[in-house]
């Protein structure tokens, strides 16, 4: 292979003009300084000349004219590359190689029992039969995606199969895929990423509660899967004797909240194990840091989370899959300078912290490999059309690649520059659409469909904002509009939150199951759009679905998500609409974006619920909770009803007096609530309760009632309850519908009670007769009142 061409054009690098605009994310890099080397002078000896500033090779050349990057970076850290690549660059620039696909546990055991390693064997010797020294790493033996479902004997996810997951059998199949998969590429590995992706939501608080995915070995063994699969792959490698580091392997880890999970995971987990192995070593050796970065990505929060895993002592950082891509389109000179300049920063810190002695820094010397996720850059695939890899697509150095051959020299040459375009656009309530060509981290939208999980279980808002309430049963039309820059295939979705990752459970069992071309009409999410497209085409992508919210938690149900299949971000969506479908195929747009949303027009509210009853002299006071479900519209004023009589009160809070009542008489409460659609059903009565006169009161006796019915061991019984409110004693009297007078004195402000065992299996609704009877106001007063109870049944 040949060696750099020493003969290179050199150019003299400044800093460019830097653009007015909304922002730099790094602004005023300093030149790389001159030194002015100082002589003693002689009586006859000129001055010395100031040395030219700093240069760097001109970009735009092949790779053979600059320094192999594993070369340039040997003395900190291995140089490697993940997946597949442009065979002469790679073999050029890489000291080792990972496999993309070729040993996931698809690829390894699509059937139960059967091993093929075919794929992964010529992709290992596709590259080391041109150099038998290239060092090999394995990705990956347990992982959520791309595994076939029997493994957590799980059966894909439908609309009334949610799927099983045994532990036993999740178990032993975990334990058998590891043991032949890694037993048969044993210590040819530097080092093998175990497990994959396992966090889903981060809570620094609770790493185990982070690991709950929703899908695949979580379902099955619960948090416990990482750890059982490390376990297992030791076992492996150390009764074998073989020097094959075990690596957790994520992406995020940019993140300070995931970045903490994982370092809680891994400091556990560890922990707990800590002297089985032989020569002290841990059970999760290696960190696995995917760098799948765009211009947006903090490099602060990167050197931040280095420097936490260093501190877990005798764990090593690999980074991983590394990329940084760019807006999709066009590849202009503002956005390759400033590629560049990301590249930079992140090969300083990756040499400040590198493992080998070239590092002289007093950081911990903790990463140990740096692997890029290609050589050039593709038109289509991962990455597609955003300009992610430190060459083009001919083969020619970008400034990336300077970056990552000269980062300090780079900085010191450069400085970020403000990206044309942009501009912020017009929020639609519940529809949020990303684009990265304008700054955004990926590509694709979110549809919002409810934020009632009674209704709509898995769908949730962080905004309180939906695009359109569902209904059970109807028929909606999804049509986006999309144009192709790289990404050439589109997946429609079901989401349970608002993030790019949160996917149900059901979803991920049968994401590439309904294939579809671009012509064709989409009869199922998620819907896979894979077919009929090209680079730079727009195209409408139309699914129409009948929405049911009626499955279960973990099913085919939640929010609507469009994102690039295949992981990809390379495409800009133009214009999304979803519409209602009637009888003779009438549609009516419920949800569009660009645009205003179309809300379904208002219905009446639902009934109020929790009446409650507090009786007065000749009043009632009555109080309820508000309805859940306001119909769309506002509720403006609520009417209570009370029977018998039909006395009402209206008001616009949740609660009001009814007036006109009968001392005596037992009344119970019904409530509506009004919108401007119109008024909604009643509400359950309230229990009864009989109003009564104020004590004191010449020729009546003020008593205070009431009654219920209750079932005891399958047999009704009614209990009236009687207070004296008088400030005289009262003879008290109570009749039953059946049989049996109660009579009591009773004290003022003292309570009885009687209760009767009625015949049969149940009891209607009815009222207990009290009458009282007593001298108030040095009068003779009597009084009756009827002590309401609501029905009950107890067969």
């Amino acid at each position: 292979m040949p060696g750099p061409d020493v003969t290179a054009p050199l150019r003299t690098l400044v800093p460019r003009r830097r653009r007015a605009g909304r922002t730099a994310a790094r602004v005023g890099a300093p030149l790389l300084a001159a030194v002015l080397a100082v002589g003693a002078l002689g009586p006859a000896g000129p001055a010395a000349a100031a040395p030219e500033p700093a240069a760097l090779p001109e970009p735009g050349q092949t790779f053979e004219h600059y320094p192999p990057m594993k070369d340039q970076h040997a003395d900190r850290f291995s140089m490697g590359i993940f997946g597949a690549g442009e065979i002469e660059g790679l073999l050029y620039n890489y000291a080792s190689y990972t496999p993309g696909n070729e040993m996931k546990p698809e690829s390894t055991q699509r059937d139960k029992g059967v091993f093929t390693y075919d794929a992964a064997e010529a992709a290992f010797a596709r590259y080391t039969s041109r150099n038998p020294d290239l060092a090999l790493y394995g990705h990956t033996l347990a992982w959520h995606s791309q595994s076939p479902t029997w493994m957590w004997d799980a059966p894909p996810a439908r609309f009334d199969q949610p799927g099983t997951f045994d532990r036993d059998t999740a178990l032993a199949n975990l334990n058998t895929h590891v043991e032949n998969v890694l037993g048969h590429f044993g210590d040819r590995l530097v080092a093998v990423d175990v497990v994959n992706e396992a966090v889903g939501t981060a809570n620094p608080a609770d790493w185990r509660g982070s690991l709950a995915k929703g899908e695949g070995w979580y379902q099955a063994l619960g948090a416990d899967w990482v750890e059982l699969a490390f376990v297992k792959a030791a076992e492996v490698v150390d009764a074998h004797g073989w020097d094959v580091k075990l690596t957790y392997n994520d992406f995020g880890l940019d993140s300070p909240a995931k970045a903490r999970v994982v370092y809680e995971m891994v400091k556990d987990i560890n922990a707990r194990h800590a002297g089985e192995r032989p020569g002290g070593r841990p059970l999760i050796e290696v960190i696995g840091m995917q760098g799948h970065y765009n211009l947006a990505t903090d490099v602060t929060a990167v050197e931040q989370n280095i420097r936490l895993f260093a501190s877990l002592g005798d764990v090593e950082v690999h980074v991983t899959e590394m990329d940084v891509a760019l807006p999709p389109g066009e590849l202009t000179p503002e956005a390759e300078n400033n590629q560049g300049m990301k590249y930079a920063e992140l090969f300083k810190i990756y040499r400040d912290y590198g493992a080998g002695p070239g590092n002289t820094t007093g950081n911990p010397k903790v990463v140990h490999a740096v692997k890029l996720a290609g050589v050039r850059d593709v038109r289509q695939g991962w990455k597609g059309g955003e300009f992610a890899m430190p060459y083009d697509y001919d083969g020619n150095a970008k400034l990336a690649l300077l970056g990552i051959l000269y980062p300090e020299e780079f900085l010191a040459t450069h400085e970020y520059v403000d990206l044309p375009g942009g501009g912020d656009r017009e929020p639609v309530p519940g529809v949020h659409v990303y684009d990265t060509s304008l700054g955004d981290a990926w590509s694709g939208a979110n549809v919002v469909l409810g934020d009632d999980a009674a209704v709509w279980p898995w769908s949730t808002t962080d905004d309180g904002e939906v695009a359109f309430r569902p209904e059970a049963g109807t028929t909606y039309r999804l049509t986006v509009n999309y144009t192709a820059k790289g990404t050439t295939a589109i997946r429609v979705r079901w989401l349970r939150d608002n993030t790019n990752g949160g996917y149900t459970t059901g979803d991920g069992a049968v994401i590439n199951d309904h294939q579809y071309a671009a012509g064709q009409v989409a009869t199922h999410i998620p819907a896979y759009f894979n077919s009929g497209m090209v680079n730079m085409g727009s195209y409408d992508l139309v699914t129409e679905i009948t929405l049911d919210g009626d499955q279960p938690a973990d099913g085919l149900i939640g929010n609507i998500g469009i994102r690039g299949g295949g992981g990809g971000n390379a495409f800009s969506i133009n214009a999304l609409r979803v519409e209602k479908l009637g009888a003779g195929g009438a549609a009516q747009t419920v949800a569009q974006w660009p645009g205003e949303v179309a809300q379904p027009p208002a219905t009446a509210p639902a009934a109020p619920t929790a009446v409650t009853a507090t009786a007065g002299n000749g009043t009632a006071d009555v109080s309820w909770t508000a309805p859940a479900d306001d119909g769309g519209s506002a509720v403006t004023s609520s009417t209570v009803t009370a029977q018998p009589g039909g006395a009402t009160c209206t008001t616009d809070a949740t609660g009001c007096t009814v007036t006109g009542l009968s001392n005596g008489t037992a009344y119970t409460f019904t409530v509506t609530a009004t919108n401007a659609a119109g008024a909604s059903e009643a509400s359950a009565p309230s229990a009864p309760v009989t109003p009564f006169g104020a004590p004191g009161t010449r020729g009546s006796v003020a008593l205070a009632v009431s009654a219920e019915a209750v079932c005891v061991d399958g047999t009704p019984r009614v209990t009236v309850h009687v207070r004296n409110a008088e400030r005289v004693p009262v003879l008290v009297a109570a009749t039953s519908p059946w049989r049996g007078v109660g009579g009591w004195l009773v004290w003022p402000g003292s309570t009885v009670q009687k209760t009767w065992t009625v015949p049969g299996a149940s009891v209607d609704a009815g009222a207990v007769r009290v009458t009282g009877t007593g001298i108030v106001a040095w009068g003779a007063g009597l009084s009756g009142y009827d002590a309401g109870y609501a029905g009950v049944s107890c067969g």
